[in-house]
């Protein structure tokens, strides 16, 4: 029984992952608005970037999106109680990039 519950926790945590990701992916790619961007001379699709990880006092993984064309990352989070994604938040680094070297001497 102990080695059969050890075994199926990590599979679950990876399946668990990579339907986050393709929520994320999807979500980035078919929402309203993602052609909010076709202005702003980003030619074709983004190229994407996703690193899962904890946050400290959490007990699911979270997973950061970084848009390399668009310079913006999302971070969301399963709640398997809801059965549904939660997004934790929004950052434009173009923006938080110029803001850090406003502040610079």
């Amino acid at each position: 029984m102990g080695t059969s519950m050890m075994k199926t926790k990590p599979i679950a945590c990876l399946v668990l992952l990579n339907l986050a990701l393709i929520a994320v992916l999807g979500a980035v790619t078919f929402l309203p608005g993602s052609e909010a961007n076709a202005g702003s001379g980003v030619e074709g699709r983004g190229k994407y970037i996703a690193v899962s990880g904890h946050i400290q006092g959490a007990k699911t993984p979270v997973i950061w999106v970084i848009d390399q064309a668009t310079q913006e990352l999302v971070a969301v989070q399963f709640e398997s109680q809801a059965n549904q994604f939660k997004s934790l938040g929004y950052r434009n680094l173009t923006q938080d990039a110029m803001t850090i070297r406003r502040t610079r001497p």
